[in-house]
């Protein structure tokens, strides 16, 4: 999976499986996942319609799920937490049953779901932000409008994607093994524990930038760890305090990398992790995604391959791990 903002349109790109509860949603195997702000006096007679040419103008296939939210992307919250990732847009204008305004949660997980883990995922994140809603002292459960997506990545996927369709070199090799699957995602289950906090906390974060309790500037990028305690860590590329952490010029705008876990040993390698036992990818030594020049080439083509950035990055001499 990776992810990008263009054109007031967030973008989830990969090989997934996905449940929605959106425009034209269901379950189905898909490329794209969209969540698109439109002006608060936005009318349109198909949202469908409005949705599918957001997507042929990139030039990507109709086997996509679809957002449309009144939020300005900027607001958007971006959770981390192992191997789920959670994206909110969140405004209550709308209070259920009457107003303008949606609460759209995507959520996507590296390990793959059962047609009832998926489903069952939505009530999980549905369960959260109802609490979280409640927790902030509002008496209503969500709004009339919101939404809610779940997908997985059906393979790990490395793919040779110059011309954007995500359709070469699929591995069809489950991230721990051939038979693994989450059969459930309450909120006793590990994934479902995740998302759930992943959404409990996002709501207010992602409500205090819409009402610019918080100014946000660009989307917010949050990150869950157990080291040292459990704790959420909102990432900032301004005043890092671990800048530089390869080298002096370095750009941070891809800190988090967007192929992570690619699984290129020629990049990482794989570590058995002291607290859960699990092997984890590191890829502390990649100097890649920190070039300038490899920024601004991934930054205009965000669905480039990586084995594809890695020869520009040999045409410009530029070292790709630390020695």
């Amino acid at each position: 999976m990776r992810y990008f903002i263009s054109d007031n349109t967030l973008f989830i790109r990969g090989s997934f499986k996905a449940a929605s509860t959106g425009i034209k949603g269901g379950i189905s195997d898909i490329e794209t996942v969209i969540n698109h702000t439109v002006p608060r006096n936005f009318s349109h007679d198909n949202p469908y319609v409005c949705l599918r040419e957001i997507i042929q103008n990139k030039g990507y296939s109709d086997n996509f799920f679809g957002m449309l939210t009144a939020v300005p992307i900027k607001n958007l919250c971006v959770f981390s937490y192992d191997y789920i990732t959670v994206f909110i847009t969140a405004g209550v204008s709308n209070p259920n049953p009457k107003g303008p305004n949606t609460i759209n949660i995507i959520i996507h997980s590296r390990e793959p779901l059962s047609d009832g883990a998926l489903l069952e995922m939505i009530i999980t994140a549905t369960e959260a932000k109802a609490d979280a809603l409640f927790s902030m002292g509002y008496d209503f459960a969500g709004t009339t409008t919101d939404e809610v997506v779940v997908l997985y990545d059906r393979y790990n996927v490395n793919n040779e994607n110059d011309e954007k369709s995500l359709k070469s070199e699929i591995e069809a090799e489950p991230d721990k093994s051939t038979n693994f699957i989450h059969e459930y995602a309450g909120t006793y289950t590990d994934c479902g524990k995740k998302v759930y906090t992943c959404v409990k906390m996002g709501i207010p974060e992602a409500i205090k930038r819409h009402e610019e309790i918080i100014h946000a500037k660009e989307p917010s990028f949050f990150v869950f760890s157990t080291r040292g305690g459990f704790k959420m860590t909102l990432w900032q590329k301004e005043n890092c305090e671990y800048y530089p952490c390869h080298f002096n010029g370095q750009r941070c705008l891809l800190c988090f990398c967007p192929f992570y876990p690619c699984k290129d040993e020629s990049l990482g390698e794989w570590f058995i992790s002291s607290e859960k036992k699990a092997k984890i990818w590191s890829c502390k030594r990649c100097f890649l995604n920190h070039y300038p020049e490899i920024v601004e080439i991934y930054l205009k083509n965000p669905d480039i391959s990586l084995e594809s950035l890695k020869v520009k990055a040999r045409e410009l001499n530029l070292k790709l791990t630390e020695s």
